[in-house]
């Protein structure tokens, strides 16, 4: 079948993924691959237009053009926000957008080194030290350990798409 005539299936919604050059392949591919398996649109924000390069564990390259710059972003038209773990150099901007889903009541999820970003943003400093953490429908919740971490990012999605 031509690619081209595929039906498309229609998107749950659209998300956004904010990362940074240099950015951790395996933590991005592990905080928006079950998103995408459930049907969302995932889409790469960063802090510049240009090609982002990522390293897997693996050795091998990953690279995304973002969709736009994290300054730039139309916030309504995502419906969640996922920090892979990459968008703490960011910086200023992260924590503008942090600030506005929040205030949104839009479902977030951290992963690692961006957890402190979300805590810090939420003011949960009890947080800060978890390898992910999620807010959603006000509340906001942690898990610690890398076993915990794959559910926890199991349950986002699914939690998304319900």
């Amino acid at each position: 079948m031509n690619r081209f005539n595929r039906k498309r299936q229609p998107s749950l919604g659209r998300i956004a993924a904010v990362t940074a050059q240099n950015f951790d392949a395996d933590e991005f591919i592990r905080a928006t691959r079950p998103l995408e398996q459930r049907g969302f649109s995932v889409a790469v924000v960063s802090n510049t237009n240009g090609m982002l390069t990522g390293r897997t564990e693996a050795g091998q390259d990953v690279n995304f053009v973002p969709a736009s710059t994290v300054g730039e972003m139309e916030f309504d038209g995502f419906c969640a926000l996922v920090l892979p773990g990459n968008s703490h150099s960011i910086g200023d901007s992260t924590q503008a957008a942090l600030k506005k889903f929040l205030g949104d009541g839009k479902p977030i999820i951290a992963l690692s080194r961006d957890v402190p970003l979300l805590a810090e943003a939420a003011s949960a400093p009890d947080i800060a030290d978890a390898g992910v953490a999620i807010s959603m429908n006000g509340k906001m919740f942690a898990a610690r350990g890398d076993a915990a971490s794959d559910e926890a990012v199991e349950v986002f999605a699914q939690a998304l798409a319900a």
